[in-house]
Formats: C-alpha cells, structure tokens, sequence
C-alpha cells in the first residue's frame, strides 16, 4: 500500500510540475490565440496568361476556336521563313521570309489579299489581268459586232474566255494555296489544264494552261485557214484531241504516279508545239510576207513571249541567284505572270490583225502561184 500512495504523489507532483512550466511560457503578457485560428488563407500564385490568351503568341494552327478571321488580326500577324513551312508549300526555297502559314480559314486566305507577303504580286497581277482581258472582251465586241459573223464571235469568245479562265485559275491557286495540301492539289490541277510542275501543285495550274492553250489556237486556225474548210476542220479537232488528252493525263490519279511523269510532259510539250504545225502549214499556202502582212509577227513574238517567261520560271531566275532578295517583288513566278498577260494581248493583236485582213478584202485568203518555168503551180489544200 506505501507503494502504492508513493507512486499516486510522485505522479500528482510531476502534473504540478508540467502545469507551472506551461504557466511560465504562456504569459498574461503574450498572446498566442493565432495558433488557435484555423489557417484559412490560401497562397495565391499568378500566371502571365497573356501569352496563352493572346492571339499574336498563338501558332495559327491552334487558333481556329478563337476570332482569328479578323481583318486586324490577319493584316499584322506575322509570316513566317521558308525552313518553317510544311514540305507541300516549300516550293521555291530561293524565296527566304514573307511566307504565309498554313491555314484552314477560307476567310482569311481572301483578307490576306491585301497584305504584303510571298503571294501578293502573284495574286494581283493576274487578278487585275482578268479584270483588263474582262473589259477588253467587253469593248472588243461593242466595237466589232456589227461586221462579224457567228463563226467570228464564237472565235473570239473562245480565246477571251479561255484567257479568263486561266488567269482566274491562276489568281485561285495563289490566294488558297496555303488552305490545306487538298485544296492546293486540286486548285493547283486547275491552274495547269494554265504550266508543268511537282505533282503536288498539278490540278488548277494543269487545266487553266491547257484551256488557255486550246482556246488561243481556234481563232488563228479559224483565220489562217478561212477558205479551207476541211483543213481547218482537220487541225481543230486534233486540237482538240490533244486538249482532252492533255487535261486527263496531267490531272487523273492513274497517271499521278512518278513513273508517268515523261508520259505527262510529252502530252504536255506536244499540245504546247502543236500550233507550230498549221503556221508552218499557213506559211507554205500563203507565203511568208503575206503571213506578216496579215500580223504573222505578233503571233511568233507571242510564242517567244510565252517560252522566255517558262524559262525564266522553270531556272528561278533572279531568286536563285539572289536568295531572299526577291520574297516579295521580282521573284520568277511574278514575271512568268506579266509574261503571260503580256503574251494574251500579244496574241490578241494578233488575231486582230487576221480579222481584219478579211473585213478588209472581204474575201477568202487565196493560195499564191509559184511560177516555175512555163508551169503554174498552185499550192492549194
């Protein structure tokens, strides 16, 4: 029992002990209720968000839920370098800045229009083209109409409306080219049916150039060979033949394949020098010096129009001899532009000169004599 009541006091005594020790470190004088206040105050972090929310910060890519087909916006975005872009839009790689991103906004390809990049004098020199060949289709045929027949008024529309459709193909493939790869296979398929390039630029390119190729010929077959109908039905239909041929190899899967790509630039080239036939044919039934009475001329420096503005395209002439130097103004495919406008009227003129060869003798063009010896010969179809 003394144990027991020996070990009960010992314990009360260290109680005693503990309470006066806690009596001494809590004071009157010193206030610790704020160990008692749950901590109720959360640490706020802040994030610069401008970067996440702000449009100019975001790849174009990543922007189609937000307002990004503002005119503001699409006008002072920035472009980007040729080592940026995807395989399918890095055609020239001698063209260094200034090249528009991808994108899958119709709305913004059209406002790009109006900025200042790769594609600008692209677009506007055969979008102004069309407007000028439009009106000058116009005024032509008000001026005209009263001395033409139907077969001069199919003639001439042909060759205007093919010259409309090539530059309008053309001004179409350069506005939504950086659309999507899709669209630029099929805008590009169309501009050469209006020029021979990688097959992943071959639908609006391939169909504007063959449509532009056939419908200038017509009115010079038409007038060369005036008086010689079967001839003139003879070369229009191979013509035509060659034209079909041209747009189905240069555009059909079938003969998408590299392995047809010889294939396609015969059909190509073949239908390109097929109008030196009939004006070789026209100079031998003519002669020479009535065939540029007749404005023979402005039809050949039309054809060397046309093949110095392909060369030039085809070498990369002045880019690759001065990378970044012409991003925007003088690169190559801008003067393969002006060629081809300045070629359409060339070739215009030209026709125009054949028409009015006849109003003016108000008959058929007929065969000269070779007088050889006491025997006239004459060259006749």
């Amino acid at each position: 029992m003394h144990v027991i009541e020996d070990e009960i006091e010992r314990f009360n005594d260290e109680n005693n002990d503990n309470k006066n020790l806690h009596t001494r470190i809590t004071s009157s004088e010193q206030d610790f209720s704020f160990l008692n206040i749950s901590l109720q105050i959360k640490r706020s972090v802040h994030y610069d968000t401008d970067s996440i929310t702000n449009h100019e910060y975001q790849p174009l890519r990543l922007i189609s839920g937000i307002e990004q087909s503002s005119i503001d916006y699409v006008l002072r975005r920035r472009y980007i370098a040729h080592w940026g872009l995807p395989e399918w839009l890095g055609d020239n790689h001698f063209l260094l800045q200034k090249h528009r991103p991808p994108t899958n906004s119709v709305r913004e390809c059209l406002i790009s229009i109006a900025s200042i990049h790769s594609e600008t004098i692209n677009i506007w020199t055969h979008l102004i083209g069309t407007f000028c060949i439009s009106v000058t289709y116009i005024l032509f045929f008000l001026d005209n109409y009263q001395q033409m027949d139907i077969f001069d008024i199919i003639s001439f529309s042909i060759f205007f409306i093919s010259a409309i459709l090539c530059l309008t193909f053309s001004t179409l493939l350069h506005i939504f080219i950086n659309y999507s790869p899709s669209v630029l296979v099929t805008v590009s398929k169309l501009d050469y049916m209006g020029r021979l390039t990688r097959q992943t630029r071959c639908i609006l390119f391939y169909l504007g150039i063959n449509i532009l190729i056939f419908g200038s010929m017509i009115p010079v077959i038409h007038y060369l060979f005036y008086c010689y109908f079967q001839l003139k039905t003879i070369y229009i239909s191979i013509l035509f033949v060659l034209s079909i041929a041209s747009i189905i190899g240069t555009s059909s899967a079938a003969c998408s394949k590299p392995r047809c790509r010889p294939f396609k630039a015969i059909l190509f080239i073949a239908l390109g020098l097929y109008g030196v036939v009939p004006a070789t044919h026209a100079c031998i039934l003519h002669g020479l010096s009535r065939m540029f009475e007749m404005g023979f001329l402005y039809l050949c420096i039309m054809a060397v129009t046309y093949i110095a503005g392909g060369i030039i395209y085809a070498i990369r002439i002045p880019e690759r001899y001065f990378p970044g130097r012409f991003d925007v103004v003088g690169q190559s495919h801008q003067i393969l532009h002006i060629s081809v406008i300045a070629a359409v009227y060339l070739h215009f003129y030209g026709i125009c000169c054949l028409f009015h060869n006849i109003i003016r003798t108000e008959q058929c063009i007929m065969p000269i004599k070779l007088k050889l010896g006491i025997t006239d010969l004459s060259i006749s179809s």
